[in-house]
């Protein structure tokens, strides 16, 4: 086993999901109410939209990245409009951590890590960052039939996305107990009205054709 590949796949796992984007926002804030069990359900959609994506670039179906570029329009309209949803309902949830369900149901977790993922695989940016990175490593560009390699980079991608979204879960989840409840109404308008604002460009950008 070439362990540096999976030691670039954690990185590139862990990478692609650091930087503050609305599944991260959604695992957060569900830490905050609902506790981690709540934000790992919220994690494990996007943990599956990245051993995906990290799978079809790896192993060179770029065919994929085709359909994505070609009908890019239609999924960022798809993604800007799930974007604006996403931040209406935080801007409507409730304030007060009492009101929060002390346990997520099992229907209530599925939907969580639908929704993740959702929110992820309707993100072209990852898709076709996903096919950037590994179309410029050395071993996968240059040899797309070394299906030893992919699946390696994929495994190191996978660990790397699951640490990611379990540490930020746990992270998140202990502010619930030090934080003061007036907090949250303040963390349900910042976080929803950004996404919001965010989706509504997502959806500007198509309709001026950028």
């Amino acid at each position: 086993m070439d362990v540096s590949l999976v030691a670039t796949g954690i990185i590139i796992g862990i990478g692609v999901n650091a930087p503050v984007g609305p599944t991260n926002v959604m695992c957060i804030h569900r830490a905050i109410r609902n506790g981690p069990t709540s934000a790992m359900a919220a994690g494990a959609g996007a943990f599956t939209a990245d051993v995906l994506f990290a799978g079809l670039a790896a192993f060179g179906v770029t065919a994929i990245a085709t359909f994505v570029q070609g009908h890019l329009p239609v999924i960022k309209v798809v993604g800007g409009a799930a974007l604006v949803a996403f931040g209406v309902k935080l801007l409507c949830a409730p304030t007060s951590l009492s009101k929060a369900p002390k346990n997520d149901t099992a229907l209530s977790l599925l939907r969580a890590a639908v929704t993740s993922f959702a929110l992820t695989v309707t993100n072209p940016a990852v898709l076709l960052g996903f096919f950037a990175i590994f179309g410029g490593l050395a071993g996968i560009g240059e040899n797309p039939g070394d299906f030893g390699a992919a699946a390696l980079l994929t495994l190191g991608v996978a660990i790397g996305s699951a640490a990611w979204w379990t540490g930020l879960s746990m992270g998140a989840s202990r502010l619930r107990e030090k934080l003061a409840e007036r907090w949250l109404g303040r963390i349900n308008t910042l976080s929803g009205g950004g996404l919001a604002v965010f989706g509504f460009a997502v959806l500007l950008s198509v309709a001026l054709g950028f």
